[in-house]
């Protein structure tokens, strides 16, 4: 609005000021002769030229840019297409006031300038080329300032464009100047800022994981990583049946297109993580050969497999023989920063066990936000309840760091009800006391009110796996 008024203020000034010298002319012609003689009349007329001439120029620019140009484009005209229509106006009005109020021949000047022009269009031909190609750009002004685009193998944002050159910055923090001419010449790839841009990366699966198995899986890592855009879900699909592997791609969409490198790492990583989870290996064309001490390494692995689940309080009941079942029942994950290892409402029917690594436990607040409530280390379990009784999650979990995790599923516990059901109540009675113990307020709970609370689990564990 501000723009708009400062044009309209210098296309009223010169008007008014045309009109005044215009009617002083003519009174002065009319009735003060006397006044002024007839080189004096030519400068007065002259000035009226001048200034009547400024004030077409600046309408017929004002009526162009800001009436049509605005209305048509729905944008600001540039700032150089401005200059250069106000010049040839300009020397027009030149032409003009030397030729028909001074009456002076213009083939002199026309013939110096002509062999003056071809010898300064000979010495600043890259020049001139850029100021017409940067002019061709303020016309059509296909990218802006903090669009992101490329130009061969160069990516940057735009942080600047003149009648000569246009400026970008890499993601290496590094200015690249391109010539007009240049970006003029070559095709150009645009990707507008706060835009749905597309992204596509290619990444590898083995012949033996069904595709609905890979789609699936990495379409929901790729959906839930940050930067990623919501508007669109993340499309992943088949590119090609490759020597040794089956080659997907991921299609995603981003609203900053220079976010992509780091994207594009990230999803690498999270689809490592999702292999590493799912059993499946990343396939290489190679073949190599590893000698390894098995024994040794088992029985390290043994030991501390033993360590993890003696650290569970809730198996204290079960002997030495029972918890080398569990043992050789667990399920081993990992997850990456940021994962989600349980969702809040879920249905399930195991629990973990972090062997190394934090995550954190989030439950809606009072205004239906998130909050963390508890933070579980090495040692920490939780998800017993889904394990024993069925019941959907109550919380979401996340891992803060790299987190390595030991699933117990129920398949498990129910062989041990098979051999032992009497390993029911002293279960429903170990958890009752770790939930006496979370209790809010951490306030003294009664040993009737734990025994209440234990049959009622007791309940529930038979009922889930269906004992008499």
């Amino acid at each position: 609005m501000e723009d708009s008024a400062l044009r309209q203020k210098k296309v009223v000034i010169p008007v008014t000021l045309s009109l005044l010298l215009a009617l002083v002319y003519v009174v002065l012609r009319l009735f003060g002769r006397r006044l002024m003689d007839e080189t004096g009349f030519d400068w007065l007329l002259t000035a009226v030229i001048i200034s009547t001439g400024v004030a077409i120029v600046r309408i017929i620019s004002y009526v162009i840019f800001d009436i049509i140009f605005q209305k048509r484009k729905g944008r600001e005209a540039p700032a150089l297409l401005r200059m250069v229509i106000s010049i040839i106006g300009y020397a027009a009005l030149f032409v003009v006031v030397y030729t028909f109020v001074f009456q002076r021949d213009l083939s002199g000047v026309l013939a110096t300038s002509a062999v003056l022009t071809v010898i300064i269009g000979l010495a600043l031909q890259d020049t001139l080329g850029n100021f017409f190609a940067g002019l061709s750009l303020h016309i059509e002004q296909p990218y802006y300032i903090g669009d992101a685009i490329q130009l061969g193998d160069m990516l940057g944002k735009v942080e600047s464009v003149t009648w000569r050159t246009t400026t970008i910055r890499t993601n290496d923090n590094s200015l690249i100047i391109f010539p007009n001419n240049k970006i003029a010449r070559e095709s150009l790839e645009i990707h507008p800022l706060q835009s749905l841009n597309r992204r596509v990366l290619a990444f590898p699966a083995p012949y033996s994981a069904p595709p609905q198995q890979i789609i699936s899986l990495v379409r929901e890592a790729v959906r839930t990583l940050p930067r990623v855009s919501p508007e669109k879900t993340p499309v992943v699909r088949i590119r090609e049946f490759s020597d040794s592997s089956i080659t997907y791609e991921i299609l995603y969409w981003v609203a900053d297109y220079m976010w992509t490198p780091n994207m594009d790492a990230q999803i690498r990583e999270r689809i490592w993580y999702l292999y590493s989870r799912n059993g499946l290996d990343i396939p290489f064309p190679i073949r190599h050969v590893l000698f390894e001490q098995r024994e040794p390494s088992a029985q390290i692995q043994e030991i501390d497999l033993a360590r993890v689940i003696d650290s569970v309080e809730i198996f204290e009941p079960l002997t030495r023989e029972e918890r080398e079942k569990v043992i050789a029942s667990l399920a081993r994950y990992v997850y990456a920063p940021g994962e989600e290892i349980l969702r809040r409402g879920a249905a399930g029917d195991s629990m973990f066990v972090i062997r190394r690594g934090k995550a954190e436990v989030q439950a809606p607040a009072a205004n239906g936000k998130p909050q963390r409530v508890a933070v579980l280390e090495a040692g920490d379990f939780f998800g017993e309840m889904a394990l024993f009784t069925g019941e959907p999650r109550t919380a979401d979990v996340q891992a803060l760091e790299e987190v390595e995790v030991f699933e117990i599923k129920k398949s498990a516990i129910e062989q041990l009800f098979c051999d032992n059901e009497k390993l029911a109540e002293a279960f429903s009675r170990k958890i009752a006391e770790r939930q006496a113990r979370l209790a809010e307020y951490s306030r003294a709970v009664p040993a009737s009110e734990v025994s209440i609370q234990s049959e009622t689990i007791l309940k529930r564990i038979k009922r889930f796996f269906k004992l008499g």
